[in-house]
């Protein structure tokens, strides 16, 4: 529709968003002297008695929680084409899809958000509702004078509890619905949203929505270091049985809450992670190419071919990997938050970095970085591993290196990981880290990149 001059009293300034059944304007209350967001149903829509319906429904669901963590409405009207409005807060920061759209977020933010999402829905809840599409695009934010504000917003789909069964239509968003809400039907109660508060999670503690149900990669699979505590209740939150759920939302909310208040709570997003979307431009920019030295050893007749020299300026190292993995190059990756480590970057060559974080993906590559201290193992440097699997250990004794290789080759549906420890066979005070990844175990890929990594000072 044109932009309109006024709905009411309310001055249009411009057009914010669209959904399915409304659109969303920028307004200013000239009386009040202040901006205002006003929702008004399509006009497509306007002869559909079912969806004027709801649409009076979600105001007045509304209207009658009145709560600081849900969008609070107004003023409600009706245009000369008999469409109705009803007049909102502006929220003058976006909404969480804008943060997540940039990826993970520092746990505690994360953390914070989720309780005051989770507060939102418990409301809704009390009040004998069930949202049914709650994601991060239907979660606002605003400015107050004691910071952020989260509100709870679109309840278009929203339906009381004691109504909750026999559904004529799927609703929901995928990626954030529960299973039960993907057919007509479905006997739902309030741990539909319980599942949908769980893939918000998700997504904010790991920069990516869940896979479709049954999800078996854990937000610590993707994310190292994350609480084991919070992977559980999101874990819980996502199965598909919902009896296995938290019962409501403040039951999820209440552990969310508990998680956060942990003393000594790795708040800090990992520098890996803040910066990956900046490496991986530089990445596609040409940065790999600049970095890959021409040239192979001599061991061309193994299965993966010959290797090629990649050179780690910043502490003359020089790493050696099969030619077909090296396709992509950072200079500067981080040790990786699972190696206790204060050393803050090493060298990462994959055949897909934008990939590697992610455990079930097919990639191949090297990461290396030089660790201060000698004489350390890696039960005293990994604080996790790959999969839950047992590690097969041995030892690498070498001209230039000795040290330990533990490799895990059983994870379902990963690539073989491999991690080792080495100490240079001249003392440079410095422990030689690498994980290698690769679609098959064979061991004589280790024993070859190793011998072909040099330390030059």
């Amino acid at each position: 529709m044109a932009q309109p001059d006024t709905f009411g009293r309310y001055r249009v300034i411009r057009h914010l968003g669209s959904g399915s059944f409304a659109t969303v304007w920028l307004a200013h209350d000239d009386r009040l002297d202040t901006p205002v967001a006003v929702k008004v149903l399509a006009e497509n829509w306007s002869h559909q008695l079912d969806v004027h319906h709801r649409f009076m429904e979600e105001a007045r669901i509304l209207r009658q929680a009145d709560s600081a963590w849900l969008v609070r409405v107004h003023d409600i009207g009706t245009l000369p084409d008999e469409r109705p409005y009803f007049v909102m807060p502006y929220a003058d920061q976006g909404s969480v899809a804008d943060l997540t759209a940039k990826g993970p977020l520092p746990l505690d933010e994360a953390l914070r958000l989720l309780t005051e999402i989770g507060q939102g829905v418990t409301v809704l809840h009390r009040h004998g509702t069930i949202h049914r599409d709650i994601k991060p695009s239907n979660v606002l934010l605003q400015s107050s004078p004691v910071g952020q504000r989260v509100l709870v917003a679109d309840l278009g789909f929203a339906k009381a509890i004691d109504g909750a069964s026999g559904f004529t239509a799927a609703a929901g968003t995928p990626g954030y619905m529960s299973p039960e809400q993907r057919g007509p039907g479905g006997d739902l109660d309030v741990r539909a949203d319980v599942y949908s508060l769980g893939a918000v999670a998700y997504e904010l503690i790991t920069g990516r929505r869940p896979p479709p149900p049954p999800v078996r990669v854990p937000p610590r699979r993707l994310r190292p270091g994350v609480p084991r505590a919070l992977d559980d209740v999101i874990m819980s939150a996502l199965a598909e049985d919902r009896a296995a759920r938290p019962s409501d939302a403040k039951a999820f909310t209440d552990r969310i809450r508990a998680i956060r208040m942990t003393p000594d709570l790795r708040s800090q997003l990992p520098w890996w992670v803040r910066y990956r979307r900046a490496w991986q431009r530089a990445v596609a920019a040409g940065v790999a190419a600049a970095a890959l030295v021409a040239g192979t050893t001599g061991a061309a007749a193994s299965t993966v071919g010959a290797l090629t020299e990649v050179r780690y300026a910043g502490d003359d190292l020089h790493l050696a990997v099969p030619a077909a993995w090296a396709q992509q190059f950072h200079n500067g990756r981080a040790v990786p938050s699972a190696v206790e480590s204060d050393r803050a970057s090493g060298v990462l060559v994959a055949t897909d970095l934008d990939s590697w974080d992610d455990p079930e993906a097919a990639v191949a590559g090297v990461f290396a970085a030089l660790l201060p201290g000698t004489g350390r193992d890696l039960d005293a440097m990994l604080t996790g591993s790959p999969c839950a699997g047992q590690a097969e250990r041995r030892a690498f004794t070498g001209a230039d290196w000795s040290g330990e290789i533990r490799e895990w080759s059983d994870c379902p549906g990963q690539p073989t990981t491999v991690a080792v420890a080495l100490l240079a066979a001249r003392d440079h005070g410095t422990t030689l880290y690498l994980e290698v990844r690769r679609p098959a175990h064979s061991p004589n890929v280790i024993d070859r990149i190793i011998a072909a990594t040099r330390l030059e000072r």
